[in-house]
């Protein structure tokens, strides 16, 4: 009877893995890089409403660097398919099909996604399995197996490819997780071994000290990093490596002065084989003379640092020249060359992410908002350009790049660089609305409200409660803006029942102590520096709510690499951030909310719903983001 009802299982089993093969299919088979990927799915097999759609490919896990991680399909009769090239660079990846609210979603199973995985010549090339191994905790969120099915893919990835050096480190850094004492430390001298065999393989090469930069933090050595380069340094010191080293150590001493002096020590050691590591020296003695008013030595270095093109960010570097120049009204000639050529080519400029690898060179990101940042790009150098021309004393031709730049302007430091023009050329009814304008877009900035308190009042505006309702309405009109936009990303998922958070004195937080408050989660740990730089503006968003009774901060260290001691040490050191610290002591609580990458903050609603997500370090842009999203649901409530 047990071995019949075996049968059965399998059988259904069986039966629902050739219906979802037949829901999704994805040829050719066995594609590799350069071949045209098809995905096709038939929603009338699937538990799609018949009048669903349209759908799109979601990657979950994917180094499809270039490609948008949302893939919109196209309706083929009672099918819908995307295609796609492979990039040259591609490897494993995995997706699920969803529609556009993702109120559907369909997966492989409910423990596993669709997978492509890459081949060459019909063999599965490196780096497939290393793949696979990072995509299971997305692929199985809940799982109490997630460590060992990654060991079983980075155990089949060596299998294939034993020389895999990230593969053999994530099976090390693995195994040390559950290893006792003496194990751990043998397995760390495995690993600090083929680290070593790494370095010393091409110990020149700036890719492979970058891998082997990334081996120790693997293996959670990150205080060797700066070892390795001292090492760099000890053994090739006037190599191009070394000596690209040696100035980066330089250039953290305090004494500026002493700096220059040892840089031209080190300029006497130059040859042909080296001079491309001088570039950093360059441009540190160009911003050195800037600074202290010394055109004439500044001149020399400008032609040398603005000669390195291979590098996509150079026009992101000479455009923080040009604001150096402007800021000493120094050298306004070729500050306006300069920043000409970067009008010019604009449409080059770095506003999406950008990666490079030995293998590929530089890859750049899909960005769906890249035209809109060029053109703010586009508006801030044209306003850059009319404050040079109005230093060089030719104010019609100021005046008309402002023209140019100012419907686009979002920056608001450059709007009001550009107020404070208009008023030393004594036209307020010109720089009011910009400063407002630059309120807008800033308006934590006490400097700017000042300054436009302080033109009202000249104007006529005497009376405090009239530039208060001034001041009201221009903060309705930014925070209408962003409430039109959270009407289109609101979200309303409840946030688990079962928590396990603690305090800094280890008292619990209670689910109930979270209801009827709008509450903001920041997920942090102390060796995540995207975390701790976004804290002064998370911490002025708090100062402003501390004493609202309708809006609650937990600032969460997330427990990943962190013990609670960790999280009350630096609470303990770093008094300035006195918004409420707290430990998750539930290791499913980052798999439980889909969050795979801090910083993260969740916004909830009164009611414990997730109504919005934020991800990663958005610097100043969060203080107004985050205080509109907490009033948008204060709003929401009535």
């Amino acid at each position: 009877m047990i071995k019949l009802f075996r049968y059965a299982l399998l059988l259904c089993l069986l039966q629902a893995s050739l219906l979802l093969q037949a829901q999704v299919s994805i040829t050719p088979e066995k594609a590799a890089a350069g071949d045209t990927v098809t995905i096709s799915f038939d929603p009338g097999k699937s538990a799609a409403a018949q009048s669903a759609g349209p759908f799109f490919v979601d990657f979950n896990y994917s180094n499809f660097y270039e490609f948008p991680s949302r893939l919109p399909m196209q309706q083929e009769g009672g099918l819908w398919r995307v295609r796609f090239k492979l990039p040259a660079y591609a490897n494993f990846s995995c997706f699920t099909i969803a529609d556009k609210d993702k109120k559907f979603v369909q997966q492989a199973s409910d423990s596993s996604q669709y997978e492509i995985y890459v081949y060459q010549q019909g063999k599965l090339i490196a780096g497939n399995y290393l793949g696979k191994s990072y995509s299971v905790p997305v692929q199985d969120k809940t799982s109490d197996r997630i460590v060992a099915t990654q060991e079983y893919y980075l155990k089949k990835e060596l299998g294939l490819y034993p020389d895999n050096y990230e593969a053999q480190l994530r099976l090390i850094a693995l195994q040390m997780k559950t290893g006792s004492p003496a194990q751990q430390a043998r397995l760390l001298n495995k690993g600090l071994a083929v680290v070593e065999q790494r370095f010393r393989s091409n110990p020149l090469f700036e890719g492979n000290l970058n891998k082997v930069t990334m081996g120790y933090l693997i293996l959670g050595q990150n205080q060797k990093v700066d070892s390795i380069r001292q090492v760099v340094i000890n053994e090739f010191p006037n190599k191009k490596i070394g000596l690209s080293y040696r100035l980066n150590k330089l250039f953290r001493e305090q004494d500026s002065s002493a700096v220059v002096a040892k840089i031209g020590e080190l300029l006497s050691l130059k040859t042909a084989d080296n001079e491309a590591a001088y570039g950093s020296a360059y441009e540190y003695l160009f911003t050195y003379y800037v600074r202290h008013g010394d055109s004439v030595q500044a001149r020399k270095y400008l032609p040398l640092i603005t000669r390195w093109e291979q590098d996509p960010y150079k026009w992101r570097t000479y455009n923080e020249y040009v604001q150096l120049l402007l800021d000493h009204k120094l050298m306004l000639q070729e500050a306006s060359k300069l920043n000409l050529y970067l009008l010019d080519s604009v449409a080059a400029y770095p506003v999406s992410l950008i990666r490079y690898f030995p293998e590929t060179g530089y890859l750049v990101s899909h960005d769906p908002a890249k035209a809109d940042k060029l053109r703010a790009i586009k508006a801030e150098i044209m306003a850059n350009q009319g404050l040079i021309t109005a230093q060089l004393n030719q104010p019609e031709a100021a005046r008309e790049w402002f023209a140019k730049s100012i419907p686009t302007l979002q920056s608001a430091a450059l709007l009001r660089a550009v107020a404070l023009q208009y008023q030393q050329w004594n036209d307020p009814d010109s720089a009011i609305p910009l400063l407002g304008a630059a309120y807008r877009h800033a308006p934590f900035d006490l400097q700017i409200r000042q300054l436009l308190d302080g033109a009202l009042v000249k104007t006529g505006m005497g009376n405090a409660a009239e530039r208060q309702a001034y001041f009201s309405k221009l903060d309705k009109q930014w925070k209408q803006g962003y409430y039109q936009e959270f009407e289109k990303i609101i979200g309303n998922t409840p946030f688990p029942e079962d928590i396990s958070l603690v305090d800094m004195d280890k008292k619990p937080l209670l689910k109930a102590e979270l209801m009827d408050k709008i509450v903001i989660i920041d997920f942090w740990a102390t060796w995540c520096k995207p975390c701790i730089a976004s804290f002064p503006y998370l911490h002025q968003v708090y100062k402003k709510y501390a004493d609202d009774p309708q809006v609650k901060f937990v600032v969460l260290n997330s427990g990943s690499g962190n013990s609670w001691e960790d999280a009350y040490k630096w609470a303990q050191a770093n008094p300035q951030f006195d918004f409420p610290f707290y430990y998750n002591q539930d290791k499913k609580l980052s798999s439980k909310l889909d969050i795979t990458s801090i910083p993260t903050t969740l916004i909830l609603d009164k009611k414990g719903n997730i109504r919005f997500r934020k991800v990663g370090f958005e610097g100043e842009k969060l203080l107004q983001s985050l205080d509109a999203m907490i009033e948008y649901l204060k709003e929401l409530e009535h």
